[in-house]
């Protein structure tokens, strides 16, 4: 079979998205996971299948560390609980290729915050999503309902603005006035996750929006400074303190992981949650350990402490 190059297409993109240029480490996606629902029969089994929902799932992994754009990447870090996802109006998100193709999702939002790996090396933004629902008062036979794609266009390469930074330095962390981890680091990398809830909001089977129900964040590295026996008492699962029913957060404290260049990151009020040990030739002894933040609640039911504070 011949094929004719004009049929090759391809190339690199970043997305345009709430008046923010996001840069990529690597490939980038924008995919069409439409969900089917099958017709069941007694005498014949499945025979078919029903559109029943979609949520376009674009991902990438940024590759700049942007101060001006964090509260694009993490939207969820002080949200109130309840909040739809989208509002009331859409904002698109543009994939823009190098090639003058696009996809323009009609209405986004943030599905999955970047992850952080605070290092020296490799990018310290891990894969992010961002989902795409039906347009407001928007009907699915309409030809732009989810998104709209175009060829042909110009491009220009985005500018990286002067906010942003590559991100590898090295790390150091305070852990409030815990015996054995006022000034310590991680033997490798810091890795940030979340702990994000997402409630889809549907109409007759058909996603329509999101509501932000809760968000932890949790931190785990191999620390070096602290002793088996430091690790152990600030874990709190044997010893004095320790009992059934034991809070977290009675001894929790800020966690405060400081680059040697740039960028702090806050785990409010952190509580450890694991610990480990590890015997070899090779590894030195502190295994992993994690840490979970925890929001104490005011007299005015407003939390005393963001769960993840980024600068």
């Amino acid at each position: 079979m011949s094929v004719t190059r004009s049929q090759l297409t391809g190339g690199p993109a970043y997305a345009a998205f709430n008046s923010k240029n996001i840069q990529f480490a690597g490939d980038s996606s924008v995919d069409v996971p439409m969900v089917w629902e099958d017709i069941d029969t007694a005498l014949y089994g499945k025979i078919d299948k029903i559109a029943r929902d979609l949520v376009v799932k674009a991902k990438g992994r940024p590759r700049f560390y942007d101060t001006a754009a964090l509260s694009t990447l993490f939207p969820y870090l002080a949200m109130t609980s309840g909040t739809f996802c989208p509002g009331s109006s859409d904002v698109a998100c543009v994939w823009n290729s190098n090639n003058g193709d696009s996809i323009t999702i009609t209405s986004a939002i943030v599905g999955k915050m970047p992850e952080l790996e605070l290092g020296v090396s490799g990018p310290v933004l891990g894969e992010m999503e961002i989902w795409g629902v039906i347009g407001n008062s928007a009907d699915p036979s309409s030809s732009t309902a989810y998104f709209s794609k175009s060829t042909g266009n110009s491009f220009a390469n985005p500018a990286v603005p002067g906010t942003a930074v590559v991100g590898n330095q090295e790390f150091t962390a305070a852990w409030g006035s815990i015996v054995g981890f006022t000034n310590f680091q991680a033997q490798e990398k810091w890795t940030i996750s979340h702990e994000l809830e997402l409630q889809p909001v549907q109409i007759q089977g058909r996603t329509r929006a999101f509501r932000f129900v809760s968000y932890r964040a949790m931190a785990k590295c191999r620390p070096l400074g602290p002793t088996m026996a430091q690790v152990d008492a600030a874990l709190y699962a044997q010893g004095g303190g320790a009992a059934g029913g034991y809070r977290l957060s009675t001894n929790g404290a800020n966690l405060v992981i400081s680059g040697s260049n740039s960028m702090t990151i806050t785990v409010g009020n952190a509580g450890m949650v694991t610990e480990g040990f590890v015997f070899g030739g090779k590894p030195l002894r502190q295994g992993e350990a994690g840490w979970v933040s925890n929001l104490m609640i005011g007299s005015g039911g407003a939390p005393g402490q963001a769960a993840l504070t980024l600068a």
